[in-house]
């Protein structure tokens, strides 16, 4: 058995080196990978170093595969690029080769979400509320936009440096047009709505809903609400929405997580009544929504002087970025963008490292 314990993993590493040659060889010159951050059933995610500035991003490789494969990296890409808002996880560029996609994105120092969740006691309520806030308007902004992300977990909320949440991992999301019913199930089983227990059609947004109020259960709680020793047993808590909350949770926190976990999808609250809801305000103020609109409408001139010193031609970086072409001048434009918020200046590569 250890023999064969070491072979697997001896394989595993190999797979990894080879991944990881793959990834140099397809962004070499413009990123240096410095390693395996992230594995999932359908794709892998490295950390890499944006070499003109210095920057680390994260990179997702998705394997282009045919039929069916093919058209969900598609969809995915597709999705990610109509995406721009200050809680969604932002796309720098995409490389793409012809078995493959690179999908680079800004990297989220603080890692996922439910690794700051404290186990069984959860997030001060304070705490809870500011960052279920942050991704409930990302969802909502998705709304708008006619997508259902599908797949609302800790996981797929990661923090920046600063702590901000953002939403990411667009895999399972699909757009949808106003009381289309959606028929593929897919997503985590412990954030699954009731009507896809039931194997139902459903509605996008409604179950995006059921999604957050467990989600909102694990921040305060520590833990998610329907564990049953079986699938058939969290299947029937499910389908019957019991489930504990302390105490010692607010009245408003409460109404909110029940209004969530509504069996009717139809009595579900949308995301622009549960960014209104009173546990979302404070001293009389409503969660605000931060503005959708992300990349500028004007070039910033400094970051296109620095670019300039980087090699890049002033209309080929402004053009880029306005035609949102998701290519290398965007990304180097961007990067550069979130070393000026930051407040360190425009660095090259020299003085980043």
């Amino acid at each position: 058995c250890d023999t064969d314990q070491s072979r697997l993993e001896g394989q595993a590493v190999c797979r990894d080196l080879a991944a990881s040659s793959s990834l140099e060889e397809a962004l070499t010159g413009r990123y240096e990978p410095l390693g395996v951050v992230g594995q999932g059933s359908f794709a892998k995610v490295f950390l890499a170093r944006h070499i003109l500035t210095g920057t680390k991003v994260a990179v997702k490789v998705l394997r282009k595969g045919a039929g069916a494969t093919l058209s969900w990296v598609l969809s995915e890409l597709d999705i990610m690029k109509g995406l721009e808002h200050p809680h969604v996880v932002q796309l720098l560029e995409i490389v793409e080769t012809p078995g493959t996609a690179y999908v680079v994105m800004e990297h989220m120092a603080g890692g996922q979400l439910g690794q700051h969740i404290p186990e069984v006691v959860g997030l001060w309520e304070d705490e809870a509320r500011m960052l279920f806030g942050q991704v409930a308007s990302a969802v909502g902004y998705c709304h708008a936009q006619g997508i259902a992300h599908r797949d609302v977990k800790a996981d797929n909320v990661l923090l920046d440096a600063a702590g901000r949440a953002k939403l990411c991992d667009f895999g399972l999301a699909c757009r949808f047009r106003a009381g289309e019913k959606l028929g593929l199930l897919c997503g985590t089983v412990a954030y699954w709505a009731p009507e896809l227990h039931r194997r139902e059609p459903y509605d996008g947004p409604a179950v995006d809903v059921w999604s957050l109020g467990v989600l909102l259960i694990l921040m305060l709680t520590g833990s998610v609400p329907f564990t049953g020793a079986s699938y058939e047993q969290a299947k029937e808590q499910v389908l019957q929405a019991r489930y504990h909350l302390p105490f010692h949770l607010s009245d408003e926190a409460q109404s909110l997580v029940s209004w969530m976990l509504t069996l009717e999808p139809a009595h579900r609250p949308t995301l622009q009544q549960i960014l209104g809801h009173p546990w979302l305000s404070q001293d009389g103020e409503r969660c605000p929504s931060p503005p959708a609109e992300l990349l500028p409408k004007r070039p910033d001139t400094s970051i296109l002087l620095a670019m300039l010193d980087l090699g890049y031609g002033l209309q080929e970086t402004w053009v880029a970025v306005a035609t949102r072409q998701f290519n290398q001048a965007m990304a180097t434009y961007l990067l550069l963008g979130h070393q000026k918020t930051r407040g360190g200046g425009l660095q090259g590569p020299a003085e980043a490292w």
